[in-house]
């Protein structure tokens, strides 16, 4: 049995323990905007699911997870070069990159 709605809310908020995520001082309801986010992606898996092989699905998620972490990574990019003085993000970010790398020896 796929897990529903309530049951990805409820796995979502245990990987948020580890991983908590910033919501800052946005104007969003937090929860809101979870269940907005995870009924859309249970909604395209479906259809996935619905139209596509088991490989073809592993593809497309890892792919799709490829991107959101480059876009994420891109971001804190970005925020670190607001946050930080002219260069002062370079380490940060190379550290970043040498965490990454130890998962390509890994590989």
């Amino acid at each position: 049995m796929k897990p529903g709605l309530e049951e990805m809310l409820q796995l979502l908020q245990e990987v948020e323990q580890g991983d908590p995520l910033d919501f800052a001082d946005l104007p969003v309801d937090e929860e809101q905007l979870r269940r907005l986010v995870l009924s859309d992606l249970l909604q395209r898996d479906q259809q996935l699911q619905a139209s596509a092989s088991a490989e073809e699905c592993r593809l497309v998620y890892l792919l799709s997870t490829a991107h959101l972490v480059l876009e994420n990574l891109l971001l804190h990019l970005q925020l670190l070069r607001l946050e930080q003085p002219e260069g002062g993000s370079d380490a940060q970010w190379q550290a970043l990159l040498r965490r990454f790398r130890r998962g390509d020896d890994e590989a």
